[in-house]
């Protein structure tokens, strides 16, 4: 399989995990939100990156330790920002549902978190390459749009008739949800940025390999990334470990890790969290193998087939029972998503 194959691979895989870890965060009863998302946070966003760093860089503390001390502080506190977005997330996800939290969020984030990146690498002019990348963002963003009309609509309905699914509210907790999407996505859109500034980390990383044989070489550029996230990750888990220990402390929520049936919520916390990694992981490796423009291509390219997934799942879970309507509206908006993809993959072939 060559680069260019495999780097779009790993982006859809990435996007099917993205799409998918969502699904845990109902699933953590009997823990509180709390006592979850501390074992998701430790498991996914410290444990897990150090572990894949460790074994497929030969020293990540000393590549993470070349890079500028500025740079290196910026990587760390827009890691920190996202750290706060991400905690709002899994309350949005109790508020508005799977489908309409994942349309706002990721709308916002793969939009500015792929066009900052492209203006960050210098040099930007309108070649054809800048020209379909900029056309892949406008017709995801058109894709969002349609989607997340389509999850108001469907919202409305049900309101008409009564009804009410899992997981959306109405009134003030809807717009309190969805303030924590709009955060989200900005700060979600940092992560990306963040992972940018950290590139020096991974260069590092590569001239490690030196001497390494031509496959083991090709092995540690695709693996580099991992110690961008490992920065990055640093300054989140930092955030949301200390948010999570005070809830855990001011609720005695605590006491829920030894409640009856509480291997169930450890199961889906880190069942969760390794999901949720993976898919980071697999974006990281499918950037790096698409170039110069990595960054800004795949990220939009993973957040918009996430989307997508998610959707799929929304279905699966009942969000679009009996809204034949709202539903045919919705999956417009997943084609057009679709066609955003493919859009930014021929971008990426233009390089």
């Amino acid at each position: 399989m060559n680069e260019f194959t495999l780097s779009i691979v790993l982006i859809v895989l990435s996007g099917v995990f993205q799409g998918t870890f969502g699904l845990g965060m109902r699933r953590f009863a009997p823990l509180a939100w709390e006592a979850f998302w501390l074992i998701f946070a430790v498991g996914g966003m410290i444990v897990a990156p150090c572990i894949w760093a460790s074994l497929t860089i030969p020293d990540f503390i000393a590549a993470i330790l070349a890079v500028p001390a500025g740079t290196l502080f910026l990587a760390l506190f827009l890691g920190a920002c996202w750290g706060v977005g991400a905690m709002m997330f899994g309350l949005a996800v109790n508020y508005l549902g799977m489908s309409l939290a994942y349309g706002v969020t990721m709308g916002l984030a793969a939009s500015i978190g792929s066009l900052v990146p492209l203006v960050q690498k210098g040099n930007v002019t309108l070649d054809r390459p800048t020209l379909f990348i900029l056309l892949g963002n406008l017709v995801m963003v058109m894709g969002v749009a349609i989607v997340t009309y389509a999850g108001i609509s469907r919202d409305r309905l049900q309101a008409v008739r009564g009804e009410k699914i899992a997981g959306i509210q109405t009134g003030r907790l809807f717009w309190l949800g969805l303030f924590f999407c709009v955060f989200n996505g900005v700060a979600a859109a940092l992560l990306n940025i963040g992972f940018t500034l950290a590139e020096p980390a991974a260069k590092a990383a590569i001239a490690q390999g030196i001497d390494f044989t031509a496959e083991a070489e090709r092995s540690l550029v695709r693996n580099a990334s991992m110690v961008k996230w490992v920065i990055v990750f640093a300054g989140g888990v930092l955030i949301n470990v200390g948010y999570v220990s005070y809830l855990l402390i001011k609720n005695k929520s605590y006491t829920t890790y030894r409640s009856k049936g509480a291997g169930k919520g450890y199961f889906w916390a880190l069942v969760t969290a390794v999901i949720w990694f993976l898919a980071l992981a697999f974006y990281g490796q499918g950037a790096a193998l698409m170039g110069r423009l990595g960054e800004v291509i795949g990220w939009a390219m993973f957040l918009a087939l996430s989307l997508v997934v998610s959707n799929a799942w929304g279905i699966a879970g009942g969000e679009w029972k009996n809204v034949p309507r709202p539903l045919a509206v919705m999956l417009l908006g997943n084609a057009v998503l679709v066609v955003s993809a493919i859009i930014l993959g021929y971008a990426n072939s233009l390089q």
